[in-house]
């Protein structure tokens, strides 16, 4: 018996239109319902492009201004009956980003400042996973990690101190963090601190090789 082929999932939307949103405030939403519906409300262009490329703020180099201060409304919708499914949104994206603002860019290796993530001298203590659902969330004075690696924290580390978080704890396994700072270094610990005096982990600045996204060229999104 031979199977009917997998439809493929579309690489571009059919339908997108962009509308530039001049209210004031800095929330955004992102939400893609079944249909193959793609909408975004008070977004930027960099946000787009960063979450597209999966990379963080401080790996873009090349944005004009308006990248970050010119908030567009978007809806989208590709020949899909469901719900993307993983993977399937980036190829859409990358070819709205391309059609729409003329996105071109590269990557780059280049060396720069890192922090090396490593257990203390006196050796990691860490809350073994306790079962609970897993999640993560955070926000400028705490870090909330359940059932997570050290490789996973090091990436919300990342988006914190804005700079590429390298795991060399050697430790493996999963783990529930629940991580708390002073974000002004007055009252309380800072996060270097923090992680030392609640985990046992330091952070060390050394140099490592960091992965750039460079733009070549970006313009306003065209219109519908």
């Amino acid at each position: 018996m031979v199977l009917p082929a997998k439809p493929q999932a579309p690489k571009k939307f059919d339908v997108t239109a962009i509308h530039l949103n001049t209210d004031l405030g800095e929330y955004w939403s992102v939400r893609t319902p079944a249909g193959g519906r793609y909408t975004a409300r008070h977004i930027t262009v960099r946000t787009l492009i960063l979450n597209t490329l999966h990379i963080k703020d401080f790996q873009l180099e090349g944005a004009p201004k308006w990248l970050d201060s010119e908030r567009y409304d978007i809806d989208a919708k590709a020949d899909l009956n469901r719900e993307f499914a993983p993977g399937e949104l980036k190829p859409l994206m990358l070819d709205l980003l391309a059609s729409r603002c003329g996105l071109i860019f590269h990557h780059e290796m280049k060396e720069g400042p890192i922090y090396s993530l490593t257990a203390s001298k006196s050796g990691a203590r860490l809350l073994p996973d306790t079962g609970a659902k897993g999640g993560t969330d955070w926000g400028k004075d705490h870090i909330n990690a359940i059932d997570r690696t050290l490789g996973e924290l090091a990436d919300v580390l990342e988006v914190q101190l804005e700079r590429v978080v390298r795991n060399d704890t050697g430790i493996d396994g999963v783990f529930d963090f629940k991580l708390t700072w002073d974000p002004t270094d007055q009252t309380g610990p800072s996060i270097f601190t923090a992680l030392q005096e609640q985990y046992g982990l330091r952070l060390v600045a050394t140099k490592g090789p960091v992965e750039m996204t460079v733009i070549d060229r970006v313009e306003r999104p065209s219109g519908n």
